[in-house]
């Protein structure tokens, strides 16, 4: 019988602690809930397309906070990497990851996006939640994978 052999991770990187993260996560939860409360009214609407679109935004709400917000931890081994949440942890490969990334700013998410290959739906990593250095290995990490940032220039 075959012992399983425990690969050890190339490069973990946490979320930072301190003041600007809890403060960073409450203006996250207020920003859900003013969305929600907006939403909240589009459902009350007498029309039906802003119920619809009051209705799928409320249901994505959770999604954006917990799968594309709150990363606790992403370890890197040599074929695939780790990503864990507060409620769940995932497996990617690199093999299923576009060549290129991208660097996204909007309101909340300062964040680096993997795209992937079969589905339209990337894995964003948000920026301001890791220290800089961590982020710049990872980025060095994902050129030695081929990875590279986009650029339209």
């Amino acid at each position: 019988m075959e012992k399983d052999i425990i690969e050890k991770p190339i490069f973990i990187m946490k979320r930072k602690k301190g003041i600007m993260i809890v403060l960073y996560y409450i203006f996250a939860i207020l920003w859900d809930l003013a969305t929600a409360f907006v939403c909240i009214i589009f459902m009350t609407l007498d029309n039906i397309i802003p119920n619809i679109i009051g209705f799928i935004f409320l249901a994505f709400i959770p999604y954006i906070f917990f799968c594309m917000f709150d990363i606790k931890e992403v370890i890197c081994y040599e074929d695939y990497f780790i990503v864990k949440r507060s409620f769940i942890t995932n497996k990617y490969y690199y093999k299923d990851f576009r060549d290129k990334y991208n660097m996204v700013k909007t309101i909340l998410l300062n964040s680096l996006a993997l795209g992937c290959k079969k589905i339209k739906m990337g894995i964003f990593i948000n920026l301001n939640m890791f220290k800089k250095n961590d982020i710049d290995k990872f980025i060095e990490f994902l050129k030695y994978k081929n990875i590279t940032k986009y650029s339209l220039f």
